[in-house]
């Protein structure tokens, strides 16, 4: 299927793409994650029986228009962050794409889920070409974090964060060696030690 472009906002958009899917499906649940809807929706088969399926659409607007493509899993998306709660609660995956995907989209929330057991105060990640220490959670507007090259302190966005990559120990031993400080593995002469 193509993409359809819209006038309106994405909120518009997004609750019109809803009440269309229910002209055919009771949506039983949504959950829109950035430029992705993501839907779970029941219909009858015709023969007495339901079929609970998942849905998505990509969302993205541009200059006032807003562009749509939906698909379901069957498609094979390349997108896995599809709440683990809604293959929970589909029916059995039809097709050779959709078995294949739901597995990607279980090792993705793995993944994450180890990510963010990682993403504490005091752990080190690299972004770009520094190493930075978590110093404490802003919430939403991210971390305050410190260089562990000259201890200087910023703000790390969740965006910026979400691309880091938590580093260890021994990688930060290197990087306080290619500065010219001496310290003891996985240290900071001007930051505590970060965790492993």
């Amino acid at each position: 299927m193509g993409t359809l472009v819209f006038s309106g906002t994405k909120q518009q958009v997004v609750r019109e793409k809803l009440r269309r899917v229910q002209r055919n499906s009771a949506v039983i649940a949504s959950r829109l994650m950035g430029n992705r809807l993501w839907y779970l929706a029941r219909a009858d088969r015709g023969d007495g029986s339901t079929i609970t399926w998942i849905g998505l659409t990509l969302v993205e607007s541009r200059r006032g228009d807003v562009f749509v493509k939906s698909m379901d899993e069957g498609s094979g998306p390349f997108f896995y962050d599809c709440p683990l709660s809604f293959l929970a609660q589909a029916d059995a995956p039809v097709g050779p794409y959709a078995t294949a995907w739901r597995e990607q989209v279980r090792a993705f929330h793995a993944a994450r889920a180890v990510r963010t057991a990682a993403i504490r105060a005091g752990a080190c990640v690299h972004h770009g070409t520094q190493v930075f220490e978590l110093v404490r959670s802003l919430g939403r507007r991210g971390w305050q974090v410190r260089r562990v090259s000259d201890g200087v302190m910023f703000r790390m966005t969740r965006r910026q964060l979400s691309v880091a990559e938590v580093v260890r120990s021994d990688v930060l031993e290197e990087d306080s060696l290619l500065v010219g400080r001496q310290a003891q593995p996985g240290t900071h002469p001007d930051s505590k030690e970060c965790l492993q």
